[in-house]
């Protein structure tokens, strides 16, 4: 293929067949060469690659071939936040960048330019696993030759005070609980709160989900509607398949619910617990969550707040966090402790007094 040098810039140009990123041959040509042999060396590098797709591939048009990709591997939800990550985090510093120039420096620059939004640790480091994720796509589909965010590693962890958890004391939601009139709704919330469940979880559940003494939990429902139906999911990770005992009061009041709603023509033990046909719309529940926090008097906490109530509630009453950890689908304990831990109680005195009692007691034996 020809390389010559253009009478009016002086400087050298390539032209060459190679395949495009879709597979088609189509002819490259690249101009500024300073020498003759600068060209020569551009062009034999180009017609060496065995996959020479990326050279001219820029972020946006591998996000445009990774997005259809990743729709076919994605839950619908995963989906959608990996759309959002990408549209409000990455696209506007990368886009317009070479997938090939994207230096560690640059790399380097953008992770500054996301700590000083002030995101917690753990969404920066599900920023950063999605850019690894993308140019690994490309390393195994365009040939990319190594990934820079790999290469550059994580952003760095720091001691983070506020953990974004908030709860209701027991005091608190039973001033809440006390003023639900809706009988639907006020099960609903109790079993939020006495079992820990996600509402997602908590929303699929259906009559043959219900033991006798524990609610069978493998699914959840996505926040999203196809075709006017509601998307069920497998639950986050494979720890989310559980099995929540319930406690007496529990028991007896769902069982309860289950025959009233057995006096309903038509009533299969396929329907949601939680609605009956179709379950309970999470707009619907926020909406009366709020209403009743404000008849109660109580601070307003989100729904997913029941859950980390659920959780103060059995730390607070000395259950072992392993035990709370199994309950709420953690993946590990860690994820318990990360969470949790600055509410667990101070019982460093206790752990003394058990010693002073044991020293005690062998100091006695030794006199005897």
């Amino acid at each position: 293929m020809p390389v010559y040098q253009n009478k009016k810039t002086k400087k050298w140009e390539y032209r060459a067949y190679a395949n495009d990123i879709y597979g088609n041959r189509k002819q490259f040509e690249k101009t500024g060469f300073n020498t003759k042999k600068e060209a020569q060396d551009a062009e034999r590098e180009l017609l060496s690659l065995d996959k020479v797709s990326y050279c001219d591939l820029s972020f946006q048009e591998l996000w445009d071939n990774y997005k259809q990709y990743m729709s076919l591997k994605l839950k619908p939800q995963s989906y959608r936040k990996t759309i959002s990550k990408f549209k409000n985090h990455i696209l506007p510093y990368f886009k317009d960048y070479k997938v090939k120039n994207i230096t560690a420096n640059i790399y380097t620059k953008w992770q500054i330019l996301i700590e000083k939004k002030g995101f917690k640790h753990k969404y920066n480091s599900s920023l950063h696993g999605s850019m690894v994720t993308i140019l690994n796509y490309a390393i195994k589909f365009y040939g990319l030759k190594e990934n820079i965010a790999s290469k550059i590693g994580n952003f760095s962890k720091k001691e983070e005070l506020d953990k974004n958890v908030d709860f209701w004391t027991f005091e608190e939601y039973q001033q809440f609980i006390q003023v639900v009139d809706d009988d639907i709704y006020k099960i609903f919330f109790e079993t939020l709160y006495y079992t820990g469940l996600r509402q997602g979880e908590c929303l699929a559940l259906t009559w043959k989900d219900f033991k006798e003494d524990y609610l069978d939990i493998y699914k959840t429902i996505s926040k999203e509607k196809k075709d006017g139906e509601y998307i069920i999911n497998t639950p986050k990770t494979k720890h989310s398949i559980r099995k929540i005992k319930l406690d007496t009061q529990l028991i007896e009041t769902l069982k309860k619910l289950k025959e009233e709603q057995k006096e309903i023509v038509g009533f299969e033990e396929s329907w949601y617990i939680f609605g009956g046909i179709k379950p309970l719309a999470p707009s619907t529940i926020g909406r009366k969550k709020d209403k009743y926090c404000e008849l109660s008097k109580v601070k307003k906490i989100r729904i997913h707040d029941f859950r980390h109530s659920h959780a103060t509630l059995l730390l607070s009453a000395g259950v072992p966090i392993t035990v709370i950890s199994q309950r709420l689908g953690h993946a590990d304990i860690n994820m318990t402790l990360n969470t949790y831990s600055h509410l667990i109680p101070k019982d460093e005195d206790k752990a003394i007094d058990i010693l002073n009692q044991i020293k005690s007691k062998n100091t006695l034996k030794a006199f005897n």
